[in-house]
């Protein structure tokens, strides 16, 4: 009997270790899960810390800030004040033809408006009829290479009336007014004063500095009070899109023939000595 109870009193012994050993287990295991789910509610704050950092980044660098449109909105009103306006791009012209009045070749042209007239519209015939392409001429004399645009139609009308003096791959927008105002041409700063033989400057018209070395080409006629134009022009394309060397000229337009896209800067007229 005794030994029958010592072994009950062993057993009860054993099971009470062993449910104190499980419950152990069990806490253990418990708190290893809350330290499993603290360690992964920080990883999701850092990660979300992160995206909202970038999503912070991109937006500053799409969107300006309301310092940042303050400053863009300043700096507009900066470059709107500093626009340099058409007077000034005449005045550009006028400071290369006076600055070039100790390098005059000659004074008067020895050709006249006729003949003058009569050459441009033979070299643009001949482009014409030839199918010359456009762009910038690289030969002397210039269009020899079957390239024909609005500065060496003029360029090439003048060397075949004597003028073989141009500067390389010939005269061009960029020292029209200089090459002009030194072999026989003048000034002509009033839109209004245009006539027929003149050859016209015009500007980009575009806002900003506008570039005053654009576009030039050759009056047959023209009318101030409606400002409609006949001429010989060579450029690249009409505001619908034909090209300008296949079209049939002259021809009439408005003076400004793209509108806003061009401005009248000046014109230079051929110098003739009187009679007597």
């Amino acid at each position: 009997m005794k030994h029958y109870a010592a072994g009950v009193r062993l057993i009860t012994v054993i099971c009470v270790l062993t449910v104190l050993f499980m419950m152990g287990c069990g806490a253990n295991k418990s708190q290893n899960e809350v330290k499993d789910n603290i360690t992964a509610l920080q990883d999701k704050k850092a990660e979300d810390s992160i995206l909202h950092k970038e999503a912070d980044i991109v937006a500053e660098t799409s969107t300006p800030s309301g310092i940042g449109l303050e400053k863009q909105e300043s700096d507009s009103v900066l470059q709107e004040r500093e626009l340099i306006t058409d007077a000034a791009t005449l005045q550009a012209v006028i400071d290369i033809v006076e600055n070039s009045t100790d390098q005059i070749v000659f004074e008067y042209a020895d050709f006249t408006v006729e003949e003058f007239l009569a050459e441009i519209a033979s070299v643009y015939q001949n482009a014409h009829d030839n199918r010359y392409s456009y762009g910038d001429s690289q030969t002397m004399p210039p269009c020899e290479d079957g390239i024909i645009s609005c500065d060496r139609m003029i360029a090439r009308a003048l060397w075949n009336l004597g003028l073989t003096d141009q500067p390389n791959k010939g005269m061009n927008v960029g020292n029209e007014a200089k090459y002009l105002t030194t072999h026989g041409f003048e000034l002509v700063t009033k839109q209004s004063q245009l006539k027929s033989g003149d050859i016209v400057l015009q500007d980009n018209g575009v806002s900003g500095i506008p570039n005053w070395r654009w576009h030039t080409f050759v009056l047959v006629s023209y009318d101030p009070e409606t400002t409609i134009c006949e001429k010989y022009d060579c450029g690249h394309f009409t505001p619908d899109g034909k090209d300008r060397i296949s079209s049939e000229q002259p021809f009439k337009c408005p003076l400004a023939d793209y509108g806003c896209q061009r401005r009248f800067v000046c014109g230079f007229r051929l110098k003739q000595k009187l009679a007597g």
